[in-house]
């Protein structure tokens, strides 16, 4: 290789050196604050600002919640602004800063790592380092230093009390008023008169089960339908067999019910299978197989014909 290319080689090497640095240069990460001085306990605002070219690729420095003494109160999403050439771009952050440490701190230089577009190369741009002096509360030493203040004695005045008192009043005026509402709610309450039926109960719950059956709920799927029908037909004839007012009652509290738990033990199994059961479909949303479906109806049934007339135990039938 003569000396001539050589020198061509050396001269390209330079060249495109050259124009990185010339690149590099274009950016510039800058830090600024609103003030250089504070009162320990203020706050002031920095901005830390970085501008390139658009062909440069910049990583943006992580800032810590604290540094140097002194903390980040609150921190601005990073702004990006592009001139209208498209060929620079501003990217900017702002932050509220404070300290509670007096003295002079210096904010640490951020670095800002970069690539530029077709090199592999990783760059960096610095900002400088930001002198901030904290100063504390002044205070005068020209004064002789003073005991504490004693106790300072308020005369009591009733006028002063009267709005309490008022207060206190209203209240149990309040409370007596809502006492003698529920007091003659209470009093008004009316226990529920079951309508005497005309036609037998067990032929009117018969009816209806066998119209239920007819429905065809369950095996379309609609297993609540099917349930609330069972219970409200086995809940009505309970109330029109033995004038109590089962609608209104829980599960719990029908099964406990004398004529119901001295139910000859098949009778009372049949009732407490299918309501309980109702209730799980109703409310737990559970969904039965078709047997639990069938035999819920045979339980139905069997509880409205064993009480045709009445079949207690022997020793509490009346």
């Amino acid at each position: 290789m003569t000396a001539c290319n050589h020198f061509l080689i050396v001269l390209l090497a330079l060249f495109s050196f050259g124009n990185s640095q010339l690149k590099a240069q274009d950016v510039q990460a800058t830090i600024s604050a609103d003030t250089n001085a504070i009162l320990i306990g203020n706050q002031f605002r920095m901005t830390l600002e970085l501008k390139h070219p658009a062909n440069v690729t910049a990583q943006w420095p992580n800032i810590p919640d604290t540094f140097s003494l002194m903390e980040v109160v609150q921190r601005s999403p990073i702004d990006t602004i592009q001139v209208a050439s498209g060929n620079s771009i501003t990217n900017s952050q702002h932050f509220v800063i404070t300290s509670f440490d007096s003295g002079y701190h210096v904010i640490p230089p951020f670095t800002f790592n970069y690539k530029l577009s077709g090199d592999t190369t990783t760059y960096s741009s610095e900002t400088e380092p930001l002198l901030i002096t904290v100063t504390s509360i002044p205070v005068d030493t020209t004064r002789a230093i003073k005991d504490l203040k004693g106790q300072v004695h308020i005369s009591f005045s009733w006028i002063e009390l009267l709005p309490y008192l008022g207060i206190l009043l209203l209240a149990v005026l309040a409370g007596f008023l809502v006492y003698r509402y529920l007091e003659n709610r209470k009093r008004k309450v009316v226990a529920p008169v079951i309508a005497e039926v005309k036609r037998p109960a067990h032929e009117i719950a018969l009816e209806a089960l066998k119209e239920l059956d007819e429905r065809k709920l369950w095996q379309q799927g609609n297993y609540k339908a099917y349930y609330t029908g069972l219970s409200d037909i086995t809940r009505t004839f309970i109330e029109n067999r033995w004038s109590v007012a089962a609608m209104e009652m829980t599960t719990d509290e029908i099964l406990h019910l004398t004529i119901i738990a001295n139910q000859i033990p098949d009778n009372f199994t049949q009732v407490k299978y299918l309501l309980e059961l109702a209730d799980l479909v109703k409310f737990a949303k559970v969904i039965p197989i078709a047997n639990d479906n069938e035999q819920s109806m045979r339980a139905a049934i069997a509880f409205v014909n064993g009480n045709i007339s009445g079949n207690l135990k022997p020793e509490d039938a009346s």
